[in-house]
C-alpha cells in the first residue's frame, strides 16, 4: 500500500457504496440508530433488527460480514486488552480470517508477473492446488529445479487495493467518531485505525516478512534447538514469498511419546522466548501451533513472521523489571515500572493502583506452581491499567498475548509447566548469570536497578536544589568573604566525600558479592569480594594518612 499510514483527507465516491454496506450490517446488529448521531443521514431503509445475542458477539459478526480488512482489523483490536472489555476481547479472539481459495491459474500469472519469468523456468514442479488459504495469501507446494522442496506464498489478485478502499472508510468513520460521539473517544478510534494501516501495510509486503524471518535465524544461528526456513530471494517479491518446506509435528500430549522429552521441549521454548524478548529485543508476535512446531530431530521450527515485535533496550528493562517485581511479590517496584511503561492521567490514584496490584500478586503467588498463568498476571495488571487510566504501548500488549499462546503450547506438552519457573531459570543470564537462592537475586536487582535510577536523576535533583537555594526557600542565608579561600576549602571537601564515597561503594560491592557467594573462593571465601575489602582498607589508610599529614581534621 502507498503511504498506508497517511489519513486520507476525505471519502472518495468510489467508497460511498461501501460505507452504505457498513450502515446495513451496522442496522442488522441493532445499530442504525448511529447513522443519524454520525451525521449519515437516517437509518437504512426497514426495521432496525433487535439482533439477538450480546454487543460483544454481534460487534465480532458485524466484522466478519464485512470481511478480510475488516476481519483483521478486529484481530488489531483483540490484543487491546487495555481498552475493552473481557467480553469484546474474548469475542474477537474468535475471528478467523479462513476463505476459500483462488483458483491456482491466477496464482501462476502472479508469480509470473512478480518474478517476470514463466513457472515452468522458475520451478521443476507447482502445484496450483493450495495447501492453506487465508485472507491475505495462499499457500503452494512446490520444487526448485535442483529438487529441493519449498512452499510458495501467493498475495491475492486485488487484495491489496480492496484493503486500501476499506482503510480509507475506516478513517472516515474513525472521524465520525471521534467528533460525534464523545463517549468513544477514549477508545481513540483514529489512533487505532492508524495502527491498523501501519500494520496491514506491513503484512502485505512479502520481504519484510522475509527480512523477519531471517533477522529471526541469524538471532538464533548458535542454537542447536531452533530452525527457521531459508528464504529463496531470487524466487520472492512483494507479493511472492519462497520458502524452504519443513514437515514436522505440531506440539502435543501424542508428540514426543516420551513425556521428558515433551517437558524439555516446554522448557526450551520458554527459554527462547525469553531470548526473544530479553536479547534480541525481536520476537515472534504469534507462536501458535501453526506458526511454531517440532521437526523429526525435536528441534523447534518456527514460521510466519508477518506478526512480530521490537523492543528497544528501555521496553526491555521495562520488562525485566517487570519479572522481577512479580517475582520479588513487590507491588510498589511493580507500580514504578507500570508508570514508566504506560501513559497515566493525571489523576492516578498511585496508592490506590499499588493495593490493586498487591491483591493480583497475592492470588497469582497463593496459586503459583499450581497452574497458575503468567499470561494470565499480565492479562490482570493490563485490567488495572485500564481501570486506572492507564494505557500500555503495544508492544507490551503484543508480548501478553504471544505470552499466552506460548504457555498454552507449552502446556500441550507439559501440563504442569510453570513460566515463573521458567523464568527463574533463565534469571542467571540477566543478572551475572550468578543463581542465588529464592529471591535473593530479585532483590539484589532491584537495589542495582534502584542505584541506577538514583544515579539518573542526580543532575535534575541538584539543579532543583540549587534553584531553591537561589529563592532561599531552602532557608540558608550565605555570606562569605575571601572567596577564592572558601573555594579551596569546598575543593578539598568534596574531594574527600568523594573519595569517601568510592571506598564505601568497594565495601558495599565486595559485601554484595560475599553475600552471594558468586565467582572464584579462596578458603570458602568469594575471592572478588576479599579483594574488594583489601583494596579498600588500603585506600582508607592512605587516605587517613594523607589527612594526618595535611594537619586539617
Amino acid at each position: 500500500m502507498n503511504a498506508p499510514h497517511a489519513e486520507p483527507k476525505g471519502l472518495p465516491v468510489r467508497d460511498l457504496a461501501r460505507v452504505g454496506r457498513i450502515l446495513r450490517v451496522a442496522a442488522a446488529k441493532g445499530w442504525g440508530h448511529y447513522a443519524q448521531r454520525l451525521h449519515l443521514g437516517p437509518p437504512p431503509e426497514g426495521p432496525e433488527s433487535a439482533a439477538a445475542g450480546s454487543d460483544a458477539r454481534r460487534f465480532r459478526e458485524a466484522l466478519e460480514e464485512l470481511g478480510p480488512s475488516f476481519i483483521k482489523f478486529g484481530q488489531l483490536l483483540s490484543v487491546r486488552q487495555d481498552l475493552f472489555p473481557e467480553a469484546v476481547i474474548a469475542e474477537l479472539r474468535r475471528l478467523q480470517d479462513a476463505v476459500p481459495p483462488f483458483p491456482g491459474g491466477q496464482a501462476r500469472r502472479l508469480l509470473e508477473a512478480e518474478l517476470g519469468r514463466p513457472v515452468a523456468e522458475l520451478f521443476a514442479d507447482f502445484d496450483e492446488r493450495p495447501f492453506a488459504a487465508a485472507s491475505i495469501a495462499q499457500v503452494h507446494a512446490a520444487t526448485l529445479t535442483d529438487g529441493t522442496p519449498v512452499v510458495v506464498k501467493v498475495q491475492r489478485p486485488e487484495i491489496e487495493a480492496l484493503i486500501q478502499a476499506d482503510v480509507e472508510v475506516l478513517f472516515y468513520l474513525a472521524r465520525l467518531l471521534q467528533d460525534h460521539l464523545p463517549e468513544l473517544r477514549r477508545y481513540d478510534p483514529l489512533g487505532l485505525v492508524e495502527e491498523f494501516a501501519e500494520t496491514i501495510g506491513r503484512e502485505l509486503d512479502f520481504r519484510l516478512e522475509g527480512r523477519n524471518a531471517d533477522r529471526f535465524r541469524e538471532n538464533f544461528a548458535e542454537d542447536p534447538e531452533v530452525s527457521v526456513p531459508r528464504i529463496y530471494w531470487e524466487l520472492s517479491g512483494r507479493r511472492v514469498l519462497t520458502m524452504a518446506r519443513s514437515l514436522g509435528h505440531k506440539a502435543g500430549a501424542a508428540y514426543p511419546a516420551d513425556a521428558t522429552a515433551r517437558r524439555r521441549l516446554a522448557a526450551s521454548l520458554a527459554r527462547l522466548f525469553l531470548a526473544q524478548l530479553f536479547e534480541h529485543g525481536f520476537f515472534h508476535g504469534d507462536p501458535h501451533p501453526g506458526n511454531v512446531f517440532i521437526l523429526e530431530d525435536e528441534r523447534w521450527c518456527f514460521h510466519d513472521f508477518g506478526i512480530v515485535g521490537r523492543f528497544s533496550p528501555h521496553d526491555q528493562e521495562n520488562l525485566r523489571q517487570l519479572f522481577f517485581a512479580v517475582l520479588a511479590h513487590d507491588a510498589d517496584w511493580l507500580a514504578d515500572v507500570y508508570f514508566d511503561m504506560g501513559v497515566a492521567a493525571a489523576s492516578v490514584d498511585r496508592a490506590a493502583f499499588v493495593r490493586d496490584l498487591d491483591e493480583s500478586l497475592e492470588r497469582y503467588h497463593a496459586v503459583a506452581g499450581r497452574g497458575s498463568s503468567f499470561a494470565e498476571i499480565l492479562h490482570q495488571f493490563i485490567r488495572l491499567g485500564q481501570r486506572h487510566q492507564i494505557r500500555m504501548p503495544r508492544e507490551m500488549l503484543l508480548v501478553a498475548k504471544a505470552f499466552m499462546a506460548l504457555e498454552s503450547l507449552a502446556r500441550t506438552l507439559d501440563p504442569a509447566f510453570n513460566m515463573l519457573a521458567a523464568f527463574e531459570a533463565y534469571a542467571p543470564h540477566m543478572v551475572g548469570r550468578a543463581l542465588a537462592p529464592e529471591v535473593g537475586w530479585a532483590r539484589g536487582y532491584r537495589v542495582a536497578a534502584t542505584l541506577r535510577t538514583t544515579l539518573r536523576a542526580f543532575p535534575l535533583t541538584l539543579v532543583r536544589t540549587l534553584q531553591q537555594l537561589e529563592k532561599g526557600q531552602l532557608g540558608l542565608r550565605l555570606r562569605h568573604e575571601q572567596l577564592e579561600e572558601v573555594s579551596r576549602h569546598i575543593d578539598r571537601a568534596s574531594n574527600r566525600v568523594s573519595f569517601s564515597l568510592i571506598i564505601a561503594a568497594v565495601v558495599v560491592g565486595s559485601s554484595i558479592v560475599m553475600s552471594f557467594h558468586t565467582g572464584p573462593h579462596l578458603a570458602g571465601i568469594p575471592l572478588v569480594g576479599l579483594i574488594g575489602y583489601v583494596l579498600a582498607a588500603m585506600l582508607g589508610l592512605w587516605w587517613a594518612a594523607a589527612i594526618l599529614r595535611s594537619g586539617r581534621l
